[in-house]
Order: C-alpha cells, then structure tokens, then sequence
C-alpha cells in the first residue's frame, strides 16, 4: 500500500491538466534511484583490465627480450656453453661473447668476442657462423677452431682444429684460408693475416693436451702418466675444460691453478 501511495503522489504532484512534464519526473527519479552495478560486474570491469594490462606488458616483454644482447662470460675459470644453434663455445678465464637474440640462426650467426674462445660449430650452410672481435673476422661453415686476442686485444690468433675458416680483417673481404692444423695472428691495422704455423710445424711441435669438462682427477691422472710424475690435489668436484700445447708441466700446473683456483702437488716417482 506504501508504495502505491507513494506512486499517486508523485503521478499527483507533477500532474497539471493536458500536461505533464515527463523529463522532470524522469530527472527527479533518477536522482532519487541511482543506479548501481552489480558486484559481480564490477569485477568483471576489473578483469579485464587487468588481462588487457597482463597483455600489453607481455607483448613489451617478448619484443625486448627478441631484442636484447646475450652476454656470456667467464670469470677466474673456462665455462662451456651450448649456443641456441647448439655450437658449443668453452670461454676461457676472463673472456666474454655476445650475441643479438633476434634473428640469430636465420641466415647468419654472428657472434662478438673479448678474450680468448674455443668454438665447435654445428654446421648449417644456410647460416654461416662469424666471429668478430676488435680486429678480425673468422667466417666458417662448421668446423672447430680457437681465438684468442692477445697483448692487449691488439693482436687475434686463430688456430682450427678440424674444418676450414676465412681468417681476415675486420674492414676487409680478403683474407686467408686456413685448415686443419694451421695457426695465423693478424696484428691491428695489418690488412692481412700471417700464417705462422702449419699442420706439419704444429705436429712436431709440443704436446697437445686437450681437455673437454673433464673432471679434475682424471686431468691429473693423465698429466701424471704423461710426465711420470704423481700430481694430486686435495679439491674435489672440480671440472676442467681447457687446452695445453707445451710440455712444460710447471706452466700447466700454474695454469690449472689459477683457473680453477687450487693446490696442485707434484712429486716425482
């Protein structure tokens, strides 16, 4: 009854004989029933937002990281990795490579180093792999081979284990082809390479010791029946992946120390 009552007296006061004013009635009952949304739209209101934010920040996201530099380092021991094209690179202690994420594998592989690096490239024709540092260029198609900079990044040696690589100038087309068992250096602001060594001199040169994520006791063990010496060392889990050309135990030893941070004692059968 209450609420028709109060209907016939709002009928009653806007009523005037042949007129009634319908958008005063209307303007006056709106502000008298506000209309309210329901809890559960509300929240709906919120997801979505929240999905359309949650959207544009992953899009953000995935273009930066397809943009981004990868950087790979080593700091007081060589560390191995394993490359998106599945190339293994062991860095050496203080060295570094990086590369773009985006379009890496498509058509080119291109690499920038510091330092001195081991490469064994997954061969792929359509993507020849490059690798650049301050000086030089070294183009290849599969193969393995080792950089390394030297007196203060002004010098690049190039030694190929297996394969074939075009050694050259940074700034340069030309340059020199090098293959299995062949060494070059290429002085900065030379326009060619030097071959200093061939598979012939490299194989009547010293003792090539060659160590791939080989643990450390079994590094010792070797060097140990090569020099006739036992070498033993108290560190246990130690991992090695290095590569020696001298017979000069003393240097290797000091080497492995310091990559690896340890104590190696030598005592002569």
């Amino acid at each position: 009854m209450d609420r028709e009552n109060r209907h016939l007296n709002f009928v009653l006061k806007y009523y005037a004989p042949g007129r009634f004013d319908t958008r005063r009635a209307l303007a006056t009952y709106r502000s008298d029933h506000p209309v309210k949304l329901s809890l559960w739209r509300r929240y709906a209101a919120v997801a979505v937002v929240a999905l359309l934010l949650s959207a544009v920040s992953c899009f953000l996201l995935l273009r930066n990281m397809s943009d981004r530099t990868v950087c790979l380092y080593a700091s007081d021991a060589a560390v191995s990795y394993l490359l998106p094209d599945s190339s293994e690179v062991v860095l050496y202690p203080h060295s570094s490579l990086s590369y773009k994420r985006a379009g890496f594998g498509d058509g080119h592989r291109d690499v920038d180093m510091r330092g001195k690096a081991e490469f064994k490239v997954y061969k792929d024709p359509k993507a020849p792999f490059t690798v650049m540092d301050s000086n030089a260029s070294v183009r290849v198609l599969g193969t393995e081979f080792m950089v390394e900079q030297l007196h203060g990044d002004s010098v690049t040696s190039v030694g190929v284990r297996s394969g074939k690589v075009l050694f050259r100038a940074k700034d340069r087309t030309e340059g020199v082809e090098l293959t299995a068992g062949m060494i070059a250096s290429l002085q900065s602001g030379e326009k060619m390479p030097r071959i200093i060594a061939t598979a012939d001199v490299v194989e009547a040169s010293a003792h090539r010791f060659v160590f791939d994520r080989a643990p450390l006791a079994a590094v010792l063990k070797e060097l140990s029946e090569h020099f006739n010496v036992d070498l033993s060392c108290e560190a246990k889990g130690k991992i090695l992946t290095a590569e020696f050309e001298t017979d000069d135990l003393d240097e290797i030893i000091k080497m492995i120390e310091k990559s690896l941070n340890v104590k190696i004692e030598k005592r002569q059968k």
